[in-house]
């Protein structure tokens, strides 16, 4: 299949359907899969657009050193946040009880400035309004999106499935704040310790995922928007879970972030 004949409206329109069965795909039909990342993106702006709504950021993922490489990639995976499916401390979350979903703790920022596309732009600190915590919810429309390919992943919105955001822990960039809450922070299942922060090649540097996200966001002609949230990659080890009836929280800085499924 060459770029010639790949319509990301057609693979979105699958996507999108299996969004709304909850059906889980094996993978895309040969004549909608795509071969290339850009492709992927282009199927996922469609999927975006299909699924309505405003965009109130972005998320990361396969952005740790470890994952990049294992992965083959050479920067971390880029999501777009629904509005609708961002939530506060404390939501309940109706899912498919016989889908699994992995749970992955993560720093995000929110940006204070608009940024237009820009090749080779680089962090200032003056981007950044605040710095929280999240818990995203991944779900993909795949069966295994490990074997699907990364375009296919990245197509299905890098399987983003709700972000659950935290209060600001502090203004602007802290990055004394930062490394302290990836020691500290501690995640936990229905009341037990489950997760705790990843390091060395395991854990995600959330600048080096910031600043990924303003390459990609040069290359496809995309301001990033005041106010947009920036979930920057798993800061505690992601677990799966599957079936109902689950508390997650984490306990960060004297604060607890909370959702059940």
């Amino acid at each position: 299949m060459t770029d010639s004949l790949f319509d990301p409206a057609a693979t979105a329109s699958i996507l999108a359907g299996a969004w709304a069965s909850g059906e889980l795909m094996t993978a895309l039909p040969i004549t909608a899969k795509p071969e290339t990342l850009e492709q992927g993106y282009d199927a996922q702006d469609a999927l975006f657009t299909l699924a309505g709504g405003a965009r109130a950021g972005w998320k990361l993922g396969v952005g740790s050193p470890a994952a990049m490489r294992n992965g083959n990639l050479s920067r971390p995976l880029i999501g777009q946040l629904q509005r609708s499916r961002l939530h506060g401390s404390g939501i309940h979350l109706n899912l498919p009880a016989d889908s699994p979903v992995t749970i992955e703790c993560e720093i995000a920022f929110v940006l204070d400035r608009d940024l237009p596309p820009l090749a080779g732009r680089t962090l200032d600190p003056l981007d950044i309004r605040s710095t929280c915590v999240t818990f995203e919810l991944v779900r993909s429309r795949f069966v295994d999106r490990k074997v699907v390919g990364w375009p296919s992943f990245a197509a299905d919105n890098v399987g983003f499935e709700a972000l659950v955001v935290g209060q600001s822990i502090c203004e602007g960039l802290d990055l004394e704040a930062l490394h302290e809450l990836a020691r500290t922070a501690v995640v936990s299942l229905n009341g037990s310790p489950k997760a705790k922060g990843l390091s060395g090649d395991a854990a995600t540097d959330p600048l080096a995922s910031l600043a990924a996200l303003y390459s990609h966001a040069a290359e496809r002609g995309v301001t990033l928007r005041a106010g947009d949230i920036v979930s920057t990659g798993a800061m505690c080890a992601p677990f799966d879970i599957q079936g109902t009836g689950h508390v997650l929280s984490v306990t960060y800085f004297g604060k607890t972030l909370t959702f059940s499924i």
